[in-house]
């Protein structure tokens, strides 16, 4: 590293009082000014159904929803039992077909002495874009309407099942000398209310109860989005994101799965997101020759990615914006590591490609700053994905980062937010 530095000043000594040539960094300025985009996605949200599930369970299970259903007539005899209960026992998240996704349903349908069949629901919505100023949320969920032309399925075993419970309703002499045939009637009937009249009861009540409970909201990461796309795969539903950065490569094909929520997102893209960052003040727009932020400093940052170059394809480039004209270029790569629940940033390989200054800049310590800070807002942009399930909010922690290839790669985890000391714990209205 000490060599490397030497090197840096070196070429900065050299380049001393050769004067600026405004003319032609003002030209250098103008070639990075792009406004076309490279094909998305420029980044990605992989969420395995079984995090997602193992959330929808917990949610479902504790309080149980339950609703009752009177038994109607299924024929010319007195039954012991009158009412039946309809519980939630599960909902889970499924493949579906591009830009859908699929909510998979059980109701359990009980007698007072246990399960009598259940009911299989499969609904299909397509999410939605909710914008609210920098962020945006995909938003799918089911209710009434969205279920008014599913029917339900009953378990593949119901007619017997349906049979033994009507046999288990009727007195013992009477259910004896019943012809097997008018159990079998009995059985259809109540296999019709079930999957008729008693699921348009259950659509206002369990369902309606149900669809509020499980109503998904994902937070995506804070990038300027264009579009989204969804599609699935049988164990993970992915959204692709679409930025309106000029970003000159968008995401290759994804690697292998994992087990906790995945968030990519291409080099050029995270170089892009540095300068609309800087642009919007989100990061320094300008930094004094000493290095420090401020807003009449001389020196301003752009940040770019050239897919083309293996060995130091990140580039940094410093303008003098006041006080004389100076410019110097340094390419390099870098690997991240999470330490401490922190992004660190190991610069490799770095160079000064080209330099016009009349004064010999710190650049290593530079780097180190700029980079860390361009950098961070990619961190942060992935950090500031969340899910809520219904009022149930589930934060994030980046568990792990790489740069690999040309994308950075961010392994989350999720947890319910904490329970404050007044028994209110981190949840919003669904």
């Amino acid at each position: 590293m000490r060599r490397g530095l030497v090197a840096v000043l070196a070429v900065l000594a050299i380049t001393a009082g050769c004067g600026g040539h405004c003319a032609e960094i003002a030209a250098r300025r103008r070639a990075l000014d792009r406004t076309g985009a490279a094909a998305g996605p420029h980044a990605q949200v992989v969420i395995p159904f079984a995090r997602a599930n193992a959330f929808l369970a917990a949610l479902v299970r504790d309080p149980p929803l339950r609703a009752p259903l009177a038994l109607p007539e299924l024929g010319p005899f007195a039954l012991a039992v009158r009412e039946l209960t309809a519980q939630a026992r599960r909902v889970e998240l499924r493949p579906a077909a591009a830009d859908r996704l699929r909510f998979a349903i059980e109701l359990e349908i009980d007698d007072a002495a246990g399960p009598v069949t259940a009911l299989a629901v499969v609904a299909e919505v397509t999410p939605e874009l909710v914008r609210a100023g920098d962020a945006s949320e995909l938003v799918a969920g089911f209710g009434p309407d969205n279920l008014v032309a599913v029917r339900p399925e009953l378990g593949g075993d119901s007619g017997r099942a349906l049979v033994d419970a009507i046999g288990r309703w009727l007195p013992a002499a009477l259910r004896d000398h019943l012809p097997r045939a008018v159990l079998d009637r009995a059985a259809v009937a109540l296999a019709q209310y079930l999957t008729g009249q008693a699921y348009d009861l259950l659509r206002a009540t369990v369902l309606h109860r149900l669809g509020e409970l499980t109503r998904l909201r994902i937070r995506l990461p804070a990038l300027p989005i264009a579009r989204t796309a969804v599609t699935s795969t049988p164990d993970a539903m992915t959204i692709d994101l679409t930025t309106d950065l000029p970003v000159r490569q968008g995401l290759g094909a994804a690697a292998a799965g994992s087990d906790d929520v995945i968030v990519r997102i291409s080099q050029s893209t995270a170089a892009e997101l540095a300068n609309w960052s800087i642009a919007r003040g989100h990061l320094p727009q300008h930094y004094t020759r000493g290095l420090e932020p401020r807003a009449d400093g001389e020196y301003r940052p752009r940040f770019d990615y050239l897919a083309g170059d293996p060995r130091r394809p990140v580039k940094i480039h410093v303008f003098q914006d006041r006080g004389g004209c100076s410019y110097f270029q340094v390419g390099l790569r870098y690997q991240l590591a999470i330490v401490d629940d922190k992004l660190e940033v190991d610069v490799r390989d770095r160079l000064v490609e080209s330099a016009d200054a009349s004064v010999a800049l710190e650049v290593a310590l530079w780097l180190k700053q700029l980079l860390q800070g361009s950098l961070d807002s990619s961190y942060r942009a992935a950090a500031h994905t969340r899910l809520t399930i219904g009022g149930h909010r589930f934060v994030a922690r980046v568990l792990g980062a790489t740069a690999t290839g040309d994308e950075l790669r961010f392994t989350l985890g999720f947890a319910a937010a904490p329970t404050y000391p007044n028994g209110q714990s981190d949840t919003v209205r669904p």
